[in-house]
């Protein structure tokens, strides 16, 4: 490495400064710039579901869940969905899916209004539908909250 006729100090004889020898400066040493800077994590999780059982009382063994997800629009919005003391099992005759009527209270926190939303979930999957504001809760996913929390669980839109 040195100087050339031209004083200008270049690591790769010949040619403007690269950190990685050969091609164009990248912040990422040989990766594809990709907006996080240069840093390959993924995005934080924006939503997440704890699905948990009942231990006690009439609805033992039932499940219930906490869910939340925050946007930009709508700022953080939390649900909690149980099972209530007209919750029946009924199989759909279509698919042959059994699901259980259950009721969730969906909080959103930017606004203070507060709803209780009539839902089913799908037995077998553990999938509940609230149809009337066009979410879904559901088990699958997983990742790490901005602050380092993990979280599993999807809490967002569906679309059909």
């Amino acid at each position: 490495m040195g100087w050339n006729n031209n004083n200008n100090w270049n690591g790769n004889r010949g040619g403007n400064w690269n950190g990685n020898r050969g091609g164009n400066w990248n912040g990422n040493r040989g990766g594809n710039w990709n907006g996080n800077g240069g840093n390959m994590q993924p995005p934080p999780k924006r939503s997440g579901a704890k699905y948990s059982t009942i231990k006690t009382g009439k609805f033992k063994g039932a499940t219930i869940v906490n869910a939340w997800n925050k946007s930009k629009g709508k700022g953080l919005i939390t649900a909690k969905v149980a099972p209530y003391k007209d919750s029946k099992e009924y199989t759909a005759k279509s698919t042959g899916n059994v699901f259980i009527t259950m009721i969730a209270e969906v909080f959103y926190h930017n606004s203070g209004q507060k709803m209780l939303i009539p839902c089913s979930m799908n037995k077998d999957t553990k999938v509940i539908v609230l149809s009337d504001i066009g979410m879904t809760i559901t088990p699958n996913g997983h990742g790490v909250t901005s602050g380092g929390k993990r979280v599993t669980g999807y809490f967002g839109k569906f679309t059909r």
